[in-house]
């Protein structure tokens, strides 16, 4: 295999991992498709006659593209020939390219450090093609040396005609970081034609705006107040898996923060350098009760040092599944496996019972030797599945194109996923994998039962021909319909679940795709990923589209129709509704979050208060708090009222406090609760609450102390609690007495109304009730006749009512004898 192909390969893989089955480092993809979607819509190829040498171009950033005598500054490096002819646009040359080994090569001009981002650009160009189909699409092309991270555009031209192309974009990071410029025919094209290009040219015609002097990324609302997606805005997260435990949702996804924490950042923070991937060691965790309310319970670390599975390179991808009581964690260790963990709740604590992969470690010999996992198949993206009869099946595979010459498949059916069964144990495979022919098919398994029918769906790839019923769009969610989850030929297609999120969210949230339905609370949901974080930090600093591939996850509601099918999902920043109100009176953690600005959280080794069945793992603090910033929980209800507010703080600086405010970060203010205590140690700190009553979202809006620089980190926060307002009780003296009459024992209850309303007031005894309805400041009394010369001491009781007041209480009275 040539080093260019070697590099080719690395280009077609998706945006989400490089398979370490061919040996290379983690790198991110850009797929010609994904970044189409993100550009301005193609223009049409038009004929051109040919005319005299046109002026040189005023600013064109790239060589002399005229070829008027030259062909200076344009290269070959990525294979055929270079040659001036004669068959020219206009002028007497054009620049011809002949003997091509692969698509993606053509003319090549160096670009280093020539654009700039938020900057404007018009590309222009004219090209010919003699051979091959009646049309042909080719793309002009922005790439980094190693063609990871690129952006395409293109057309489609007509054979044996000069068409023009041009496109005006705003440069984003990707371009600014490009150091080549080329034309070429799309991968996977298989067009090898000779072809020619004259009058190329890249003009800047608008200057980057003034960027906003952002001092922190963490100043931007990256999930706006009253959204609920993404479901956390203060860290990313990708390839969404759920658990249900003890009775909430868990949301397991891979730890994209810590990626973008390894590359390099601008000074504003944004990211700089496309998500690789492969400084990723940790799994996210958080979970809900109410689907819109999240605890952010860290991060549970697998890979390499200080890792529940050391042995691993890396950790994408989880699938979760709780079973007697355990959970067991599946991951994939880049591209060349899948592994699992197994812990005591879904925070662990965490041990490894294999010390190695599952997939492929511990798939049989002969199976791989006669090739059941044909060349280039990825043995990632697992996801585990129970059936009602207690059978486990493990999921796993992907990529768009496998095998060998002359056996390649892919990418109309790569037929590169595999499922096998799980033994009881679920970490020892029962059986040899079986083939899944999903169509279009990437990776990203997932599994889902309804009503009988299993639904198995995946990421399509971004070379598939869509052909409707048949094979779908490129990098959307399709989905399978079978009677057997084993039972998956491409007959059993049923069509698309979800298109590309670029499709929903815009630019620079295209790439890959990956998701997982499930239901909870009696609703079906599904969970996927976009990099809507990203874009809105790139929007607050002016170069919008520039994600760089950093995901966060997302849910939206799942519907079907009347014959199972799958209603389209679209996606949305709205996200769901709220299942059920929060309950303040408790004591419950302050990395709970609907929404935050600036806030972040932190790692502590206290135990959780709420979350005693975490066995003390993974409890978090807010941290880096400084003025202004806030957390935000939606849907509270007070009920008839808080009396007051306490939390569990760090205090950093003295002085600080925070403001507990009503259904906005500026809504009244019910409690202002002073940050006292020694700085550095741990405390409980609490106010007085007025006015927090009925159902509300709340804001605690950290202050920092008169004089204090903006940037100053004020506290850390553990966990917050309301204690409820006592319920106003209707004001009645009660008291109970016995006396004797003729030789009987008789009891007499004594009420008095001291509340100015009428009262209906029933006195209940061993010995009957009685009713009476009594004014404000009147008394009554109620005898009961015992019929026995001894009374043994008891209790009276006494309810009563006068509007939204109540009274219910035992009075005792003492014993009596008459004889």
């Amino acid at each position: 295999m040539s080093r260019y192909d070697n590099v080719l390969r690395r280009r077609r893989r998706s945006t989400r991992r490089i398979a370490a089955l061919v040996g290379v480092t983690a790198l991110v993809a850009s797929s010609a498709a994904a970044v189409s979607q993100a550009a301005v819509a193609a223009p049409l190829a038009v004929p051109m006659a040919a005319t005299a040498e046109v002026p040189p171009m005023p600013g064109n950033l790239l060589p002399d593209g005229r070829f008027a005598d030259s062909m200076t500054g344009w290269t070959t490096t990525r294979g055929g020939t270079l040659a001036l002819t004669d068959d020219a646009a206009s002028g007497t040359h054009a620049l011809a390219i002949s003997q091509r080994q692969n698509t993606q090569s053509g003319p090549f001009a160096d670009v280093t450090g020539r654009l700039q981002t938020g900057a404007t650009y018009r590309m222009t160009g004219k090209l010919k093609y003699t051979d091959g189909a009646a049309t042909q699409r080719f793309n002009f092309t922005f790439c980094p040396t190693n063609f990871n991270g690129c952006a395409d555009y293109g057309t489609t031209f007509t054979k044996g005609e000069w068409g023009t192309f041009t496109q005006q974009f705003t440069a984003e990071a990707t371009h600014a970081a490009a150091n080549w410029f080329f034309v070429e025919t799309p991968w996977g094209s298989n067009a090898l034609q000779d072809f020619a290009v004259d009058e190329i040219s890249l003009v800047k015609i608008a200057d980057a705006p003034a960027q906003p002097a952002f001092t922190s990324l963490e100043k931007v609302q990256a999930k706006p107040l009253t959204d609920h997606n993404p479901l956390v805005g203060h860290k990313f997260g990708a390839d969404p898996h759920h658990l249900v435990y003890n009775g909430r949702l868990y949301i397991y996804s891979t730890d994209d923060t810590q990626q973008y924490e390894a590359n390099s950042k601008d000074a504003n923070g944004l990211p700089t350098q496309s998500n690789g991937y492969g400084a990723i060691t940790r799994l996210n965790v958080m979970s809900t009760s109410d689907m819109v309310n999240w605890v952010d319970h860290g991060a549970v670390p697998i890979a390499r040092e200080g890792g529940a599975a050391p042995w691993a390179r890396n950790s994408w991808a989880p699938a979760a599944i709780e079973k007697d009581g355990k959970v067991y964690l599946y991951f994939c260790d880049s591209g060349t496996g899948t592994a699992v963990v197994v812990g005591g709740s879904p925070l662990g604590p965490w041990t490894d019972p294999l010390g190695k992969k599952i997939i492929p470690d511990t798939v049989d010999r002969d199976y791989i030797a006669s090739g059941g996992f044909p060349a280039g198949m990825w043995l990632f993206d697992p996801e585990v599945f129970i059936d009602d009869d207690g059978q486990a099946y493990l999921y796993f595979g992907g990529n768009s194109q496998i095998g060998t010459a002359p056996n390649v498949q892919g990418p109309q059916n790569p037929k590169s996923t595999r499922v096998v069964k799980l033994k009881d144990d679920m970490v020892t495979l029962d059986g040899d994998p079986v083939e899944i022919d999903g169509p279009g098919m990437f990776e990203a398994s997932s599994m889902f039962k309804r009503d009988g029918k299993y639904y198995y769906s995946y990421s399509s790839n971004f070379q598939v021909k869509e052909e409707p019923g048949k094979y779908p769009k490129t990098g959307a969610i399709a989905y399978m319909m079978t009677d057997d989850p084993m039972d998956l030929p491409a007959s059993k297609y049923a069509g698309e679940a979800f298109l590309n999120q670029a499709t929903f969210f815009g630019a620079g949230n295209g790439g890959n795709n990956h998701s997982d339905m499930f239901t909870f609370k009696g609703e079906t949901y599904f969970t996927y990923h976009a990099q809507t974080r990203g874009a809105a930090w790139a929007a607050a600093l002016g170069t919008p589209g520039s994600t760089q591939g950093y995901r966060s996850v997302h849910i939206d509601k799942l519907e079907f129709n009347a014959d199972g099918t799958i209603k389209p999902v679209v996606g949305t920043r709205a996200g769901v509704k709220q299942v059920e109100a929060f309950n303040p009176y408790r004591t419950f953690e302050a990395e709970t979050l609907a929404w935050q600005l600036g806030v972040k959280t932190t790692k502590t080794e206290a135990a959780s208060v709420e979350f005693p069945e975490h066995n003390g793992g993974g409890n978090m603090v807010l941290s880096s708090i400084d003025d202004g910033d806030f957390a935000g929980i939606a849907g509270v209800d007070f009920g008839a009222g808080a009396k007051s507010v306490s939390a569990r703080v760090k205090p950093l600086v003295a002085g600080g406090s925070i403001q507990v405010r009503l259904d906005n970060v500026d809504g009244p203010v019910v409690a202002t609760v002073p940050v006292d205590g020694a700085a550095g140690a741990w405390t409980t700190v609490q106010a007085d609450v007025t006015g927090a009553t009925g159902k509300h979202d709340v804001f605690f809006v950290f202050a920092a102390p008169e004089g204090a620089a903006a940037d100053t980190d004020l506290v850390e926060v553990d966990n917050w609690a309301f204690t409820a307002a006592p319920a106003a009780v209707l004001d009645l003296d009660v008291t109970a007495s016995s006396r004797c009459v003729a030789g009987k024992a008789q009891l007499v209850v004594s009420v008095k109304n001291a509340d100015a309303a009428a009262a209906d007031v029933t006195v209940t005894t061993a010995f009957g009730e009685k009713k009476v309805s009594l004014a404000g400041g009147a008394t009554t009394s109620a005898a009961f006749a015992t019929r026995t010369a001894s009374l043994a001491a008891g209790q009276a009781q006494v309810t009563g009512s006068a509007g939204e007041l109540d009274y219910s209480a035992s009075t005792p009275y003492p014993a009596k004898s008459c004889g």
